[in-house]
């Protein structure tokens, strides 16, 4: 069980954050234009188009789990992200086909965008679910250390091609080589993935004879899916700032390398890991909103310090963007668990994965765009501080989650039942 969800957040992570580490030295040859910073530009904006189809594919995944089960959503996904990395490698660059290439990343990135929408809503509903009750945070740490893996798997990958070939050669065509290595890596998920047990919460669901139906169920949680919103806006916004676009960050400020920077962030992902392995022990210890609190808190308040004393000088990469990923992971190790525990069986993909990706697409799809935008017109400054507002944003939403929203799914009924209390919980 946790080999099939971990394998597949792996895979999709590392598919995700390839593009975005990747489009500085894609965009030249996928993107016709005669000005650098343009055709950087139109890599970023296909980049959140892919989140466009997110809200779209937590609709279809969605339903795909919560009726057909949780294991066909969990290949499914991970097939079409594999797909989509492969169209991404093997596309003619824009000096054969012009504007036709970049048709075709649209079209990869669109295809992954469904995939990744129904990701993580398929893969939190099957850890809920499958999980043994005392271990379910830790399962779900480690199922979603796997982001963090992807994104580490993925900024190696980049380490690596900039060391041996150099940055010239990965932008004339080495950059392909990652995408045939995470079509690659798909297929082994998806081998992992096929052999994976139904959730027998799911199983027995399906055998009660009288089914309450589902969107009258999803409109009674309409309050709880934008709690889910309140907090992915956050979530999202620091996975994409920390994981990602950081290296850039710290690039502009002129206090280091993107290169140097991009070396330098292994350790912060390292940390990042760490740090959603030990909320998941925690949160099934003292519950898990204690741990949801203080990463959004923390993360919301030191954005802005730990940022502004990178690009002045006074911190070193390793130690700004390590605090800041070790904020975010307190939180992102047990979020999702805990947001799929806001809802009944019937609608558990769906209601979670809708506001999900909702919020992703627009708070996470479009920051490295806007963070470009910030620099180019002379703002740094507002990188963090609008991370900042995000995180804050959640850590707010976060105080409005209590143990009584979250369904029990030990002793499920039909719809599942509210608990009325958690021992050792923290709310």
């Amino acid at each position: 069980m946790l080999a099939a969800s971990t394998s597949g957040i792996f895979v999709e992570s590392f598919d995700w954050s390839l593009y975005a580490l990747m489009a500085p030295f894609l965009a030249d040859q996928m993107f016709p234009g005669s000005s650098p910073v343009a055709r950087l530009l139109g890599a970023y904006v296909v980049f959140a188009a892919g989140f466009l189809a997110r809200p779209f594919g937590s609709f279809l995944m969605g339903r795909v789990t919560d009726v057909r089960g949780r294991r066909a959503g969990l290949t499914y996904s991970v097939s079409l992200m594999a797909l989509g990395a492969l169209l991404i490698a093997v596309a003619p660059s824009s000096s054969v086909i012009g504007w036709g290439a970049a048709v075709l990343i649209v079209i990869a990135r669109l295809v992954q965008g469904i995939a990744m929408g129904g990701e993580v809503a398929t893969a939190a509903t099957y850890v809920v679910e499958s999980a043994p009750e005392s271990k379910r945070y830790r399962f779900g740490a480690f199922t979603y250390a796997g982001d963090a893996l992807g994104a580490l798997g993925a900024t190696v990958v980049l380490a690596v091609l900039l060391s041996t070939m150099g940055a010239d050669a990965v932008r004339d065509g080495g950059w392909r080589i990652a995408f045939f290595m995470a079509a690659a890596l798909g297929l082994v998920a998806l081998w992992i993935r096929r052999g994976a047990p139904e959730s027998t919460v799911f199983v027995a669901s399906q055998a009660v004879e009288v089914k309450t139906p589902v969107w009258p169920m999803v409109r009674e949680h309409v309050p709880r899916m934008v709690l889910v919103f309140a907090l992915t806006i956050g979530s999202t916004m620091g996975v994409y700032f920390g994981s990602i676009y950081l290296p850039q960050f710290a690039a502009h400020t002129g206090q280091i390398s993107e290169e140097a920077a991009a070396a330098q962030h292994t350790v912060a992902l390292g940390v990042l890991l760490l740090a959603m392995i030990a909320s998941g022990f925690l949160a099934d210890r003292y519950g898990p909103l204690a741990l949801i609190r203080l990463g959004f808190t923390a993360a919301a308040t030191l954005a802005v310090p730990l940022m502004l004393g990178l690009a002045s000088g006074l911190l070193p990469y390793f130690v700004a963007a390590s605090l800041f990923t070790l904020c975010i992971g307190l939180q992102l190790g047990v979020t999702p668990v805990t947001g799929a525990r806001l809802f009944p069986v019937p609608i558990r993909a769906v209601a979670l994965g809708i506001p999900a990706a909702l919020a992703i697409a627009l708070f996470g799809g479009t920051f490295p765009f806007l963070a470009e935008w910030f620099v180019d017109l002379g703002n740094l400054q507002w990188v963090p501080a609008y991370a900042g507002l995000g995180l804050a944003i959640s850590a707010l939403g976060s105080w409005l989650v209590t143990e009584k929203l979250l369904y029990s799914v030990d002793h499920m009924g039909g719809r599942g039942q509210s608990d009325p209390s958690v021992v050792g919980s923290a709310g």
